[in-house]
């Protein structure tokens, strides 16, 4: 895909929407972690434009969301997030009928659940029971971004925003 300058603003955007969501509209859920959906705009972003727009988001969301609220940038998590928008964008194309499903389960386990738990633990030593309870965690979280992204991908309007725009 030709990366234009109306192509970088949607990039923009979609990584936008995920600071916002990662941090504004999150659950925090003791002593599990948090539930958020800030993977949901990444995933978006790949499955519409493609793996290489997936990371360039997911990497772009994570570096400047540490910026905006005084993280540490975690280069592993930060990889994560890469990963989430990768394995979304090599399940979708352009919302081509493939597997939307698919790309959001293997998104959330090599990012979420394996490569960014690896960056808490050796980061900040988060015993791995504690990790483990992020399973059930983006189980819920993915179940309910899949049903929102299906919801945004059968409707018309919608579509053309994000395709057509």
């Amino acid at each position: 895909m030709k990366l234009t300058p109306k192509l970088i603003a949607r990039i923009a955007i979609l990584a936008a929407i995920s600071i916002v969501l990662g941090k504004f509209l999150s659950i925090k859920i003791e002593p599990w972690g948090r539930l958020s959906f800030e993977n949901l705009s990444v995933i978006l972003c790949g499955y519409a434009f493609g793996p290489v727009c997936g990371i360039f988001c997911g990497v772009v969301a994570d570096l400047v969301g540490c910026m905006l609220y005084g993280y540490a940038i975690n280069p592993i998590i930060t990889l994560g997030c890469a990963a989430v928008g990768f394995f979304s964008g090599i399940f979708g194309f352009r919302g081509k009928k493939r597997s939307l499903l698919l790309g959001l389960m293997l998104s959330h386990l090599v990012g979420s659940i394996v490569i960014k738990s690896i960056g808490i633990y050796v980061f900040y030593s988060t015993p791995l029971e504690t990790l483990a309870l992020r399973i059930p965690i983006y189980l819920i979280s993915g179940g309910l971004e899949y049903i929102v992204l299906s919801v945004i991908l059968r409707t018309k309007g919608l579509r053309r925003i994000i395709f057509d725009a």
